[in-house]
């Protein structure tokens, strides 16, 4: 059986839960085999979203990239400890490349797709096969703008540009300098199970969904004055006041369903949660702060008012009354869930070969 090899970076969840709405579309649309390369802890994951699918599916778990380092309790990136994370995956890249072929070479590796894993590129072009790229940025535009030095930039750069194609989502950061091949392509979201987002409704409304990023790491108590209400929360919040809460668990599989269930969200603003909260039509608030890596996505939705800021300071201590007059600010733009048209795209681009 023919399998297409899907490289995610680990880089965060929400290049894994994107590529997995894609991986179902695949699955659905064909008779192919899909390998999963990345972390352990994502796979894990993957394993339950995608357990309806577990005999067409090979996971491998390997490091696909060099992660940005940052200060604690912040997202502001570390760039000296990234540019050393950065050297180190370099220098450790021949050896994973090696590794990744030997366990490919004897299967029929139909085609490479990766979200935005450097590996993937190289592991494709060592099999001779299309390489495929999906993403809202690339790591050399992202190193670039936090200033990394210019031998890393250009190694980044050489990696993108040896894509056949890469895959250019709706409202991606700025690709200038990457020269190869690029297309446009719609916001993707995982399918929405109605029945349980009826019963979520049901049980818990009204609710908030709040999924804040790596400002949980401080765990700090955050007083809520929701009466009546209900508030959905992933990580390690804490959360108090006239409210009820519904602890997520860790790996639970279908945040789509919650958010869909709620008036307003409040998330940090990573693409893949503005894409479920913009085709969902559910009004979102975007945790504010200073250097983040998606600041350039953050300030395009604030220009658009396709979302309201929330400081944290307002998040420690809020009024639901008050985040409700700021939901109803924000432009309610008609998005289409694109995953089945962009699945397709990438399963004619085998069928053409």
């Amino acid at each position: 059986m023919k399998t297409i090899a899907y490289y995610i970076t680990d880089s965060g969840f929400g290049h894994l839960t994107r590529s997995m709405a894609i991986i179902e579309q695949i699955l659905e649309s064909s008779d192919y085999n899909v390998l999963i390369a990345c972390n352990k802890n994502q796979n894990d994951h993957a394993k339950v979203g995608l357990r309806k699918y577990e005999e067409r599916l090979i996971f491998i778990d390997v490091d696909t990239d060099a992660n940005s380092a940052f200060y604690e309790n912040s997202l502001k990136v570390n760039v000296k400890e990234t540019e050393e994370n950065i050297r180190e995956y370099l220098r450790e890249l021949p050896r994973r490349v090696k590794n990744q072929h030997n366990l490919l070479k004897a299967m029929d590796i139909a085609i490479v797709i990766t979200d935005i894993s450097i590996l993937g590129i190289m592991v494709g072009k060592k099999l001779g096969v299309k390489v495929i790229g999906i993403s809202n940025y690339t790591w050399y535009n992202r190193f670039k703008s936090m200033g990394l030095q210019e031998d890393l930039l250009n190694i980044y750069k050489d990696f993108y540009n040896q894509l056949d194609l890469l895959y250019r989502y709706e409202l991606s950061d700025s690709m200038e300098g990457i020269d190869c091949p690029m297309e446009d392509v719609g916001l993707v979201c995982r399918l929405v199970n109605n029945m349980a987002t009826s019963d979520l409704k049901r049980t818990y409304w009204p609710a908030v969904y709040m999924s804040v990023g790596q400002v949980e790491k401080k765990q700090e108590v955050f007083k809520v004055n929701f009466p009546s209400g209900n508030i959905f929360t992933t990580g390690n919040v804490v959360i108090e006041g006239n409210v009820h809460v519904v602890k997520l668990p860790k790996r639970v599989s279908h945040t789509q369903d919650y958010i869909a269930a709620c008036s307003f969200a409040l998330i940090k603003g990573g693409w893949s949660s503005v894409s479920e909260c913009l085709i969902l039509d559910i009004p979102f608030g975007i945790l504010v702060q200073d250097d983040t890596e998606d600041e350039e996505l953050v300030e395009k939705l604030f220009e658009r008012k396709y979302a309201f800021q929330i400081t944290e300071e307002e998040l420690r201590e809020f009024h639901i009354q008050e985040l409700n007059i700021k939901s109803r600010s924000c432009a309610r733009p008609q998005y289409e869930n694109d995953t089945k048209n962009i699945a397709l795209k990438m399963l004619s681009l085998i069928n053409n070969d």
